[in-house]
């Protein structure tokens, strides 16, 4: 069953959009150096980044301009995960039976609702010459 619309399994939490609306400063996505030398990881896990990273891919934004993401290959750091990175067209994500089925009853709707005037018109067209019919032609 393919339609034209795709849904996704779950959508983005407020915490994801907020992100996106309101990014942060882009070294809260890299990992940091304190003063005595130690790494301290980055304000937003990976996990939490390809969160918002995806959500960006769903609404057709680019992460990297938009939030200030890094590339997933320079999070990485290596070229060998820079191959497994994810593909940059746009993914639609799927959606389950319920969904799609409530987007195409809302487009079947839509489509009758379009054409209700039409329908009223006709109806009322329909009723007017039974009612002329049921007349009879002497008024007595």
């Amino acid at each position: 069953m393919k339609i034209g619309a795709k849904f996704p399994s779950r959508m983005p939490t407020n915490w994801v959009l907020k992100q996106i609306a309101f990014p942060p400063p882009q070294s809260a996505f890299l990992p940091s150096t304190s003063v005595d030398g130690s790494v301290r990881p980055p304000r937003f896990s990976p996990r939490d980044q390809d969160r918002i990273r995806k959500a960006c891919r769903m609404a057709d934004l680019d992460p990297t301009a938009v939030v200030g993401l890094p590339d997933v290959a320079d999070r990485m750091g290596t070229a060998k995960t820079a191959a497994i990175a994810k593909p940059a067209v746009r993914l639609q994500p799927k959606g389950s039976k319920k969904e799609l089925d409530r987007y195409n009853r809302e487009k079947k709707i839509a489509e009758n609702m379009s054409k209700m005037p039409e329908r009223i018109a006709a109806w009322k067209e329909e009723r007017r010459k039974a009612k002329e019919a049921a007349k009879p032609e002497m008024p007595f």
